[in-house]
């Protein structure tokens, strides 16, 4: 089984929002997601979806674009975003999922889910304590995200232990724990802590060198999963419990499925 993320589609099936308001880079970009996801992702395969899935405003709403992810290949794992106003309670989005025979879709909510040999956890974060435009409300909602995350991370360490220990652990949010110059958070020193190797994010829509070089500090692997700044095709991030090597070049994968 492969492992692979990919955030921020912003779908909208059903509302009016298109996305080439941000750059002609966005034109066409659910036909671009769905040949390059045909084209990486096989049905044995995982992908995790890292927030900002679709732009519907409720449940009803999403219904189409849901039925557009359950129709790719492989299991999906999707994790809240800031702009997911149609995420609801996770008995309440299971139900759908049954009502509508979405049976590849799955969700995470400061939970933790094992898939094979990966263990993957998740919470979708805050913006960090640095950024300039931090004020004091956003203090409040980012200290609720701590809690949140440690309870999925809590739970990620019971799965492990109960399954023997040895599974492979990573991380999903949608916000990155870390700042654009490198600077850590009080998430990221969380994930470090529990001794998390990998962590995936998105949220971030413009070209950043540090979050493009998926950067390894305090050994945890930030990778930056956005889909307009990964070509809109699902990035590889594992295979069978292994997880790829971003630091060799010479080994760099085309996403296109290769064996890493």
């Amino acid at each position: 089984m492969k492992l692979f993320a990919l955030s921020d589609l912003h779908l909208a099936h059903t509302v009016d929002k298109p996305m080439t308001i941000f750059g002609e880079k966005w034109k066409n970009h659910t036909q671009m997601i769905e040949k390059s996801w045909h084209k990486t992702v096989t049905e044995k395969d995982l992908v995790i979806l890292g927030g900002d899935i679709s732009w519907a405003k409720s449940m009803d709403e999403a219904v189409a674009d849901l039925r557009f992810i359950d129709k790719l290949p492989g299991q999906k794992l999707l994790l809240r975003g800031n702009h997911d106003y149609w995420w609801t309670s996770l008995r309440k989005m299971n139900e759908l999922c049954v009502r509508e025979n979405l049976t590849s879709l799955c969700f995470l909510r400061n939970n933790a889910l094992r898939f094979g040999s990966f263990l993957i956890g998740g919470t979708r974060g805050w913006l960090l304590p640095g950024d300039d435009e931090f004020t004091h409300q956003d203090q409040k909602i980012f200290d609720r995200e701590l809690i949140r995350m440690q309870l999925s991370l809590d739970e990620m360490n019971l799965v492990n232990r109960k399954s023997g220990g040895g599974l492979t652990q990573v991380f999903a949010m949608h916000y990155p724990p870390i700042s654009a110059g490198g600077a850590t958070s009080k998430m990221a020193d969380l994930l470090t802590e529990a001794e998390i190797p990998m962590c995936i994010f998105g949220h971030i829509h413009h070209e950043l060198p540090l979050y493009l070089s998926s950067p390894r500090l305090n050994k945890v692997r930030y990778v930056l999963t956005s889909a307009d700044q990964v070509n809109f095709t699902p990035v590889l991030l594992g295979k069978d419990g292994t997880l790829r090597d971003f630091d060799n070049k010479a080994a760099e994968q085309s996403e296109a499925g290769k064996d890493i």
